[in-house]
């Protein structure tokens, strides 16, 4: 079977049809897209995902959206046939209206972080509750984020006129709300994060690595995700964002370690007696 795109799949999806009987699409109101605010995107959001995939568990719907968003935003993979299979066995389990929802989820998510900077994802994890119960997953507040970004900022200039970018890690990355409030803190100070930021997140919770992928992606951020396990060091998948194709970033790392290993070897130098 050959991979086909997030919106074709979805389409061809409907046009088959599915054995149960179609629930209505949960419609609201029209907003101009340019228009619309992060909160309006967030309550239209929620609204849309109480009325999808009502036969399954709420952590069920979730999970699904995000592993098909997340599917069709890796470059590196979207045409495997794993990932058609994967995302054909995700669309079964739902009906003609909820795939229709799906659609319009990922179209509220992308209104959202057009909006601004910020984890739009982790915080609608948190709001529908879904880190309860024995996941224990719990994402820090983004306004928290944002301050422990800015704390990282003194000598960023310094740094991307020696090495050219910047590199941040997260070893338990959750929806890579810091690494998003890092990128946020460098369009402030009139640096471009697409061009001149690497990041790097684990988590081993793979909802939450996809997250963490979506968000990067879709705000053009050049990163690494892992889901694994940051203590044992063991890793079940590393992606890579389509930025991090599009901008040449597997130069530019090799350019900073280059750099870094002469600036390390000029130091190590005796000075002159």
């Amino acid at each position: 079977m050959s991979q086909l795109s997030f919106a074709g799949f979805f389409d061809q999806v409907k046009k088959q049809g599915s054995a149960r009987p179609a629930a209505p699409v949960v419609k609201e109101p029209t907003v101009t897209h340019r228009m619309m605010s992060i909160d309006v995107a967030r309550r239209q959001f929620i609204s849309v995902f109480s009325g999808t995939g009502r036969h399954l568990r709420r952590w069920e719907v979730f999970t699904d959206f995000l592993s098909l968003a997340a599917s069709e935003l890796d470059l590196a993979r979207v045409r495997t046939p794993e990932i058609a299979e994967r995302c054909r066995k995700i669309c079964d389990r739902y009906d003609a209206a909820d795939i229709a929802n799906m659609h319009e989820l990922f179209r509220l998510m992308v209104c959202a972080l057009e909006a601004k900077f910020h984890d739009f994802l982790g915080a609608i994890f948190m709001e529908l509750e879904l880190g309860d119960g024995g996941r224990g997953q719990y994402f820090t507040p983004y306004t928290v984020q944002s301050l422990m970004a800015r704390m990282l900022m003194p000598g960023i200039r310094e740094t991307i006129a020696r090495e050219g970018i910047v590199t941040i890690s997260d070893p338990a990355s959750g929806a890579a709300g810091m690494l998003i409030a890092y990128a946020e803190c460098l369009l402030e100070a009139d640096i471009n994060p697409s061009a001149h930021m690497f990041g790097s997140c684990i988590d081993i919770d793979p909802a939450a690595a996809d997250m963490a992928f979506i968000q990067l992606s879709l705000l053009g951020i050049a990163a690494e995700v892992v889901t694994g396990n940051t203590l044992s060091m063991q890793f079940s998948q590393v992606r890579y964002t389509p930025v991090y194709y599009l901008n040449d970033f597997e130069e530019k790392l090799q350019s900073q370690r280059r750099i870094k290993a002469m600036f390390g070897f000029i130091r190590g130098i005796p000075e002159a007696v």
